[in-house]
């Protein structure tokens, strides 16, 4: 929850009475609030000058921050890739953020640190693909600017693997590859003395189709009486790394020496040999898991109960740790905070010039419901008090706050009790009231209760976490601030803040949904001094 500069100074004002420390205090925060504003002009954006360089899998900090050191909370912050303006990576724009299709939930920027001024992106699990040049974005009113920040991606490839081409009784040709290096690797080979082969031919590294990493080959031919110690060395001086295999030797190397026909008395029958052995285990085995299967057959269903019982113990784990998170993300607003917050408290009655003809008001005009046509003349009637009510919701069932507000805090709550629907919150004083999508766009920032969902009521609505739903709804608003907030009153904890540019007056904007015959009420706001028992939203 954040206060305008204008409220900030009025309580501190109104604390100062209280003695000159209190007094010196609001007056330098005062003072440095106004010397941050002032140097807006001055500001600018800093960028390290060398590209930044990471492994392909790790994650990287594209740094990117202020100076001199300024909050950039209320800016809009944009980083994309040089050229793809309109496709940005990642959009924070006053608290609300947008994240590019492929990049979500890899990247993000450190929430904590904007009032500092640091606006750095954090880039989870980089690929290769992604080396390039990015674009650190800042804007604030007027004021723009923007710098790139280089990403320089390695990879370090496989193990190089040695096979045999061809095998003569003189000579063996020999082929190393490795696979997924970037940038460019190289292949060399070395005898048993480290020296190298200058003999071998390398083929140029080459990539995929549509892929980034380079694949790379070499071969040699050499005697069989130089293999021992043969080694293939595949490395990168970019990286400074470098990986190699050596070759085995083995007795099948040396088969080649022998006549034709101990060669294959010595090879072919071992080989045979041990293929019927493998074949006559393979029937073997058949045979038994053909008879262990028999006799497990009836305990098929115990083991399909078993899986399901499994399935929804781990389903009601999911819940609870969902839960736990839950409790450990959402806490208790401190007292502190929301006696400060009640302080703006105002006084709130529906205005019957703007209710939808279907809705009936009390005669205070803090309590309403859907009404019953008693006499059927009311209902022939309808189209005649919808013409004598420019103002009223002709289609909507909904019905505005009899006051507005055009600059301040303001903070009001609503009795919902057990109601099955509901909507609720602020609607910008507009001409045309029905036939519009009452979306934020369009000047409507509400929350909703409905088919037993807790959601708020936009394009793309967000689905909020039922736990979360109230029985008595806080609205605070802050105009110059540019936000609006609900509250879960009893719990004392935050359920949805928006965020928009505010241009008109705002009225509090209450819908109490069709089918729903419970009353809502607008509920007087009590100043509570003790924490609340409800625990942990």
């Amino acid at each position: 929850m954040r206060l305008n500069l204008g409220h900030l100074h009025h309580t501190c004002h109104r604390r100062c009475i209280m003695g000159p420390l209190i007094r010196q205090v609001c007056l330098s925060t005062f003072l440095i609030f106004f010397n941050a504003c002032s140097s807006v002009a001055d500001m600018q954006l800093v960028v390290p000058p060398d590209p930044v360089v990471t492994s392909a899998g790790h994650d990287v900090i594209l740094p990117c921050h202020l100076s001199p050191l300024t909050s950039a909370v209320d800016m809009e912050i944009r980083w994309f890739k040089e050229g793809e303006f309109a496709n940005p990576l990642y959009l924070y724009d006053g608290g609300k953020v947008t994240e590019r299709k492929g990049y979500e939930g890899r990247v993000s920027v450190f929430t904590q640190e904007l009032e500092k001024g640091n606006i750095s992106l954090l880039l989870n699990n980089v690929m290769a693909s992604e080396r390039g040049s990015y674009k650190c974005q800042a804007s604030y009113l007027d004021w723009i600017q923007e710098l790139p920040v280089v990403l320089q991606v390695k990879q370090q490839g496989s193990v190089p693997r040695i096979s045999m081409r061809k095998h003569h009784r003189v000579f063996i040709q020999l082929s190393c590859s490795s696979e997924n290096w970037y940038p460019e690797p190289d292949m060399l080979w070395t005898d048993s003395s480290g020296k190298e082969i200058t003999s071998a031919e390398t083929e140029r590294p080459k990539q995929k189709e549509g892929g980034v990493l380079y694949s790379i080959t070499s071969h040699m031919r050499i005697r069989n009486d130089q293999l021992e110690g043969v080694t293939c060395v595949v490395m990168s001086e970019y990286q400074g790394t470098k990986m190699e295999s050596t070759l085995q030797m083995t007795e099948e190397f040396y088969m080649s020496s022998l006549p034709d026909r101990v060669y294959i008395s010595a090879f072919v029958i071992p080989v045979f040999l041990g293929l019927l052995c493998i074949t006559a285990s393979v029937l073997s085995l058949f045979h038994q898991r053909r008879v262990v299967r028999e006799t497990l057959k009836p305990l098929d269903d115990m083991n399909t109960k078993l899986k399901a019982m499994d399935q929804d113990l781990i389903k009601k784990t999911e819940e609870l740790t969902y839960k736990d998170k839950l409790m450990g993300i959402t806490e208790t607003i401190p007292d502190s905070v929301w006696s400060l917050m009640v302080d703006h408290a105002v006084d709130v009655t529906f205005d019957p010039d703007t209710a939808h003809v279907k809705l009936s008001l009390s005669d205070d005009n803090r309590r309403l419901k859907f009404g019953e046509f008693k006499e059927k003349k009311d209902c022939e009637n309808i189209k005649e008090k919808c013409k004598g009510t420019k103002h009223k919701f002709k289609f909507n069932q909904c019905v505005l706050g009899m006051e507005g507000y055009e600059k301040g805090t303001h903070y009001w709550e609503v009795d919902l009790g057990k109601k099955t629907q509901w909507s609720v919150g602020i609607a910008q004083d507009t001409e045309k009231r029905d036939n519009i999508q009452m979306y934020p766009e369009n000047g409507f920032w509400s929350i909703c209760y409905k088919d037993k969902e807790l959601k708020t009521v936009e394009q793309s609505s967000t689905f909020l976490p039922i736990e979360l739903k109230p029985e008595k709804l806080g609205v605070f608003m802050d105009y110059e601030g540019r936000q609006i907030t609900f509250f879960n009153v009893e719990k004392k904890c935050h359920i949805h803040s928006f965020y928009g540019m505010f241009t008109k007056k705002l009225y509090p904007f209450f819908g109490p949904l069709i089918d729903c015959k419970e009353e809502l009420k607008i509920s007087p706001v009590v100043q509570r001094d003790k924490p609340s028992t409800s625990g942990n939203c």
